[in-house]
């Protein structure tokens, strides 16, 4: 009896440090995957900062302001370079870790990919081929970086990552304008006293503080957390406040459209009684705002004290329709056609009188830039996510769910009077992949599903359940 018993004693006691050591190597697994999702989203978080232009350009340039004859050739630029190369490494390294799920967003969306392809190939035909190599890969690698995106976080989770980003930069921006004025606000004889924060023109700021304004609102509605609604209010007034005090015409006006889309979208959510009359209001209004944008934008910059003709923007737009007829088809290549005086863009700046940088229209540059069959196809990508953007607010019928469906809207609008659709390493690019692939990620994975025998029925809750749980993690399913 005292053998057996000193037997079990040796056996429960084997079992505890078999069970100790079981625990210490879930530990250390829990560790090491809790520290490494930390240092993704970091990454993430970083990426997306230096992609919206923020604090590195204004500080290299020592605070140089448009007028003041300051050439940025004379920047050395190596540490902007060599974060580029970072992100495309580690981006590069992370898809290849998680290949099979690469794959599969890769061919849940072959038009973005067609897409991409086509403007990295421009460089065969380009005015400027080294340029349009640059370009062209900086587009391919940028698509990437969505790719990443979309397969590491749900919509939910990008919206919130882009919240925290946008929201750091509305406050940086307020550091900037009182802590460090020679950077925050704008010297120089074009635009005296107007705001800028952590970028290197009122412009910019604007144009991102719409998007923040967006961001925040729609958070605002979306997070049942007092404080936390708090923080998007103060998000959402920061940006307000900056953006008035850019001066800048065309941001405040954008940010009514932003948040009108945001509201309009809601609609969507409505029973089909609702929703029928709702669709041929919106279809109407989509087509008198798509054809009559320059006019109303006239209009509003008109009435609160602006230039009408949008900086002289619309008088060049006859030139650039020439030189768009010049090379129809596929245009003159990414980054090939505006080079000031040395370029094929002369023609443009002889007849305009004044050194025009871009076409100040996303869609004329993106003709003239891959021509029309490249331009076809980026406005089918954006079409395609619009579409899905508002099946989404249909399917699962919260404000975030609603973002993808406004982001599309308003960057297309938003081009109609400004170039921010193939700008390389920018987040509005950077962006439209992002939701396209997210969306085209989350119709394969559901059409997929329901292919294999998943889903047998329309009252199994529980699977439906778990297709929710997987597209938008657990707390976005459950509101």
């Amino acid at each position: 009896m005292a053998f057996q018993s000193n037997s079990n004693i040796e056996l429960t006691t084997a079992q505890r440090v078999v069970r100790g050591i079981r625990n210490s190597a879930l530990f250390q697994r829990d560790f090491l995957k809790a520290t490494a999702n930390k240092l993704e989203f970091a990454f993430s978080f970083v990426s997306l900062f230096f992609f919206a232009d923020a604090i590195t350009m204004v500080v290299l340039s020592g605070g140089a302001s448009e007028g003041d004859g300051f050439s940025y050739d004379t920047v050395n630029f190596a540490i902007v370079q060599l974060f580029y190369l970072f992100n495309y490494g580690v981006t590069l390294f992370l898809l290849i870790c998680r290949y099979k799920k690469t794959i599969y967003i890769l061919l849940s969306n072959p038009l973005i990919i067609a897409t991409c392809i086509l403007i990295a190939s421009s460089f065969f035909w380009s005015y400027a081929p080294s340029e349009s190599l640059k370009g062209g890969m900086f587009a391919m690698l940028n698509m990437f970086f969505a790719v990443y995106l979309a397969g590491r976080y749900t919509l939910k989770q990008q919206v919130l990552l882009l919240s925290y980003v946008l929201l750091t930069i509305a406050i940086l921006n307020i550091v900037f304008v009182y802590l460090f004025p020679q950077y925050g606000i704008m010297g120089g004889p074009v635009h005296p006293g107007a705001w800028r924060g952590v970028f290197t023109h009122k412009n910019g700021a604007g144009r991102i503080m719409v998007l923040a304004c967006g961001v925040m609102f729609t958070m605002f509605n979306e997070v049942k957390n007092k404080r936390v609604k708090l923080m998007y209010l103060i998000g959402f007034l920061l940006s307000i406040i900056t953006i008035e005090k850019t001066s800048s015409g065309g941001a405040l006006v954008n940010s009514f459209f932003i948040l009108a889309i945001i509201l309009i979208i809601q609609v969507f959510k409505s029973e089909s009684r609702k929703l029928f009359l709702a669709l041929v209001f919106l279809t109407t209004s989509a087509i008198f705002i798509t054809t009559a944008y320059v006019p109303i934008m006239t209009f509003a910059l008109g009435l609160i004290g602006k230039d009408p003709t949008l900086t002289g923007r619309t008088d060049i737009w006859e030139y650039i329709f020439s030189m768009i007829a010049e090379r129809p088809a596929l245009g003159y290549g990414v980054g090939g056609f505006w080079h000031g005086e040395k370029g094929v863009s002369l023609y443009v700046i002889q007849r305009a009188g004044w050194l025009v940088p871009d076409a100040h229209q996303g869609f004329l540059d993106l003709t003239l830039q891959v021509g029309i069959i490249g331009a076809s196809m980026v406005t089918l990508v954006l079409w395609q996510a619009l579409l899905r953007g508002l099946a989404r607010v249909r399917l699962f019928k919260t404000w975030v769910s609603s973002w993808p469906a406004v982001y599309i809207l308003y960057i297309s609008l938003v081009n109609m009077s400004e170039s921010s659709l193939l700008a390389p390493n920018s987040i509005f690019w950077i962006l439209v992949c992002s939701m396209s692939l997210t969306l085209s990620f989350e119709t394969k994975y559901l059409t997929d599903f329901g292919r294999f025998g998943l889903i047998a029925q329309e009252d199994n809750v529980a699977s439906t359940k778990m297709a929710q749980t997987k597209l938008l993690g657990p707390a976005q399913s459950n509101t």
